[in-house]
């Protein structure tokens, strides 16, 4: 009863894990509850591989590599080679989605030497397709091509619709490529009009790759028209990839159209999706280094394996030739043997390529660790000034943008170049101040504690965020007090943590609203207080922001706005390090105020 329950828990997820990822995660948490009770390897390497998928089409390489060579481990103790070739193939793809085409050719040949010792003759055929597209990203369109035309061949011999979809998708985008348009709609067209209808991933694709060939053709009507279709699947799996690419495509379109308005919008928005890709594409960078020299010898064991399976796998073919002709049970008792002593050989090996495995990876710990301590500094400097620079030249560059398009008269582009010219300068002084922090820890220098007027700092943070917080109508209350005692605390610090307080605060309030800065102070403490105008912070999220240690997933804003989560995280490191205090009030559909605590000057 319970494996019934898997399997149909199981199917569920197969479907909507390109369709609705959300869906697919509910079946694959049935799946666990299910299988934990049932003695089935095959079952539970299955679900693994599942998850591993899962992990992938999110960009979680390094959990998705872990649950492949996890879901392989098993699949090896069943000898089922097909499982094998499956997991092999996904290790390939996670390669191939790091732009390591080479050696995710090489996981796609062995998955195909598997797939051909399993009984299914037809289930190569994505590890083929994936070379095919491994082969057109490295500019190799001739090898490319008859690669996929194979796939083609044996996803339509097979009834693989899925892989026929996109099989057809590459074919039409290497046509692209070659400059072959008409050839290339064909493909797309054949894909959107199948009767079995492809999964919204290969929808979004096709609808995209038809937008950039009519683009190409100079027919903006239906460019435009293709790649809206395209952005609303992107927007459905939520494929930050795609959304970067058809954000791009369109804002070519309506520029060309004359369109400034919808051109800076998509343009916007393609910065946006550019700069989340890139900040993944650093996570994963990141946790694949923490894998890669293990995957390594990894790879090489696997490789070892591979061979002794083809000579057990001859072994097999000589046994059961010599079982059909009726060959004495004497000889088949002495390969039996002799498979049995290859096999106990190959563990005792196994045995020792393991530890060795576990003295190289204790001298990688140790290296690593060392490595992160020289990395830590450089790493935190480069995080801090992309982040607290991002927003202000950010706006900056959208004025530019539209002055160069014409989308101002004279006079507005006048009272514009003051405004830029304030933004400009209180941004240099923002720059100076980080640059002069950044330099004295570089030189290790880890506090200087001062002297510090407070309101006046805060005015040069609202300067450089001035643009920023106009281009939402915005305005910034700033109620200063006839009285305030000064602080003490590092200037640098103090600078970071008033730029993400303020630049949070713009972020989660809604347009036309106000944002309020006062201050109060006691006998020990001076109290910095900024609300903002948006809905407020769930009690769930608050904790969360007082109780985590490392980076937070960052919430979009009012005007869909997205960050890293690294803001507060330094936030909280650095009032830690002025023995400053964070405190957090919530006022439903009001907003939310932030409270910082810091040290009065003493006599």
């Amino acid at each position: 009863m319970k494996a019934d329950s898997v399997l149909y828990y199981l199917e569920q997820a197969n479907k909507s894990l390109f369709n609705d990822f959300d869906e697919a995660i509910v079946g694959l948490k049935k799946c666990d509850e299910f299988v934990k009770d049932l003695d089935d390897p095959k079952l539970k390497a299955e679900i693994i591989r599942k998850w591993a998928i899962a992990y992938y089409v999110k960009g979680v390489y390094y959990k998705s590599l872990k649950d492949f060579l996890k879901a392989e481990k098993i699949y090896r103790s069943i000898d089922d080679y097909e499982g094998i070739g499956k997991c092999l193939n996904g290790l390939g793809l996670i390669q191939q989605g790091m732009e390591r085409h080479n050696i995710a050719i090489e996981y796609f040949r062995q998955a195909i030497e598997y797939y051909n010792q399993s009984e299914n003759k037809y289930a190569a055929a994505p590890a083929v397709i994936n070379i095919g597209v491994s082969k057109l990203q490295l500019g190799h369109l001739d090898d490319a091509k008859a690669v996929l035309d194979s796939a083609l061949i044996m996803s339509r011999a097979a009834n693989r619709k899925d892989i026929e979809h996109l099989t057809m998708n590459h074919l039409g985008d290497l046509a692209y490529q070659k400059e072959e348009i008409s050839t290339a709609i064909n493909y797309f067209d054949s894909v959107l009009n199948d009767k079995s209808a492809p999964n919204n991933w290969e929808k979004s694709f096709a609808f995209f790759g038809l937008a950039e060939s009519y683009f190409y053709l100079g027919n903006l009507a239906k460019a435009e028209r293709n790649a809206l279709e395209a952005l609303n699947f992107a927007e459905i799996n939520d494929s930050f990839y795609e959304l970067e690419k058809i954000t791009g495509i369109l804002f070519n379109i309506y520029e060309q159209k004359g369109e400034s308005n919808k051109a800076l919008q998509y343009s916007k928005q393609h910065n946006i999706y550019g700069d989340s890709l890139y900040n993944q594409k650093r996570l994963r960078s990141i946790d694949l280094l923490n894998l890669e020299s293990k995957e390594e010898d990894n790879r090489r064991l696997r490789l070892e394996r591979m061979e002794k399976d083809r000579q057990l796998s001859r072994n097999k073919l000589i046994i059961a030739i010599l079982l059909g002709v009726g060959v004495v049970l004497k000889v088949i008792l002495f390969f039996r043997i002799k498979t049995y002593r290859q096999k106990e050989k190959f563990r005792k090996t196994v045995e020792e390529k393991n530890e060795l495995i576990v003295q190289k990876n204790e001298l990688i710990t140790e290296r690593n660790k060392e490595l992160a301590n020289l990395n830590k500094s450089k790493d935190r400097l480069f995080s801090i000034l992309s982040h607290d620079l991002k927003s202000p030249i950010g706006s900056i560059q959208k004025l530019l943008e539209l002055i160069k398009i014409g989308e101002f008269s004279e006079k507005e582009q006048a009272e514009l170049l003051d405004e830029m010219l304030k933004q400009v300068s209180a941004t240099s002084t923002m720059l100076q101040n980080l640059l002069q922090w950044a330099n004295s820890q570089l030189e290790g220098s880890k506090m200087h504690l001062e002297e510090v007027v407070l309101p006046k700092r805060v005015r040069e943070i609202m300067e450089a965020h001035y643009l920023v917080a106009k281009s939402k109508d915005i305005q910034i209350k700033h109620d200063i007090p006839a009285s305030l005692s000064a602080i003490i605390v590092d200037k640098g610090h103090l600078s970071i943590i008033l730029h993400n307080l303020v630049s949070n605060a713009i972020k989660f309030t809604h347009q036309h609203k106000e944002i309020k800065i006062h201050y109060e102070e006691d006998e020990e403490f001076v109290y910095f207080k900024i609300k903002d105008g948006g809905e407020g912070i769930s009690e769930e999220r608050i904790a969360q922001i007082q109780n985590f240690n490392t980076q937070l997933m960052s919430e979009l804003g009012t005007n869909m706005e997205t960050g890293t989560g690294i803001g507060l995280l330094l936030v909280k490191q650095f009032l830690e390090m002025n023995n400053a205090t964070l405190d957090i009030k919530s006022y439903t559909n009001e907003g939310s105020e932030f409270i910082i605590r810091f040290r009065k000057k003493t006599d």
